[in-house]
């Protein structure tokens, strides 16, 4: 009987922790929608797009002498409602001023108002949103203003503050974020009570903690659709 050459083989040890350690390729959110996003020539083309309109918002007022407050030419009738042409590329306007350039000059006004007024209403909505849904106490009291900030018509902060940049945002987002709150509420509502959540909670984990590390990276999705919905509206 022929016997067994011993030093062909290994002695493999063997490893307790070895089936603790989950065998799953590493997922990245980020990765995962600009690989979707990359992958449409016409994604690609309306985000070029985009960037040239805000590119062109901001850099040609720079180079610009249009003045929103000019009235020089305002008892100009030859200056009124010129058509399209080499000078004025989408003509002039009542007061004879450049219809192109108030456009841009219009366009940077308005990014810079969305910009801003969906960046506070996103801070303290994720902000209140969280401790709303986590607190049931909280939540007593937040439905109630819920119930009522939700009743009152954006449009009527809008025009009883007054025109001005400062005062539009500030009626952007006076009322702006009880929205966002409550989408947010009720997202963390679906994931407050699983398993995870209950045992850090035995645990002692802070409510804090649990928010930021357990719950707020499940809303990643929800946050990012969010904004991109609250920035042209």
């Amino acid at each position: 009987m022929a016997t067994i050459d011993k030093s062909k083989f290994t002695f493999v040890k063997r490893d307790d922790f070895a089936s603790e350690i989950i065998d799953a390729p590493a997922y990245s959110y980020w990765k995962s929608v600009m690989r979707q996003f990359l992958r449409k020539k016409s994604t690609i083309a309306m985000l070029g797009i985009l960037v040239a309109i805000v590119l062109m918002s901001f850099i040609y007022p720079i180079f610009s002498n249009f003045d929103f407050n000019d009235v020089s030419k305002v008892n100009d009738f030859s200056a009124r409602y010129i058509k399209p042409n080499s000078q004025y590329w989408f003509g002039t306007d009542s007061n004879g001023k450049s219809l192109f350039d108030g456009v841009w000059f219009g366009a940077r006004n308005s990014i810079l108002i969305s910009v801003i007024a969906t960046m506070i209403n996103l801070v303290i909505g994720i902000v209140i949103g969280g401790i709303w849904g986590i607190s049931k106490t909280v939540d007593r009291v937040m439905i109630e203003i819920y119930n009522i900030i939700s009743n009152i018509p954006p449009l009527l902060m809008t025009y009883s503050i007054g025109a001005g940049f400062w005062n539009l945002i500030f009626a952007m987002t006076i009322t702006g974020w009880i929205g966002i709150a409550y989408n947010i509420r009720i997202q963390i509502l679906r994931y407050r009570d699983l398993e995870y959540n209950l045992a850090s909670r035995t645990l002692g984990t802070p409510t804090v903690k649990i928010i930021v590390k357990n719950i707020m990276p499940q809303l990643v999705s929800v946050i990012v659709t969010t904004a991109s919905q609250l920035l042209p509206s």
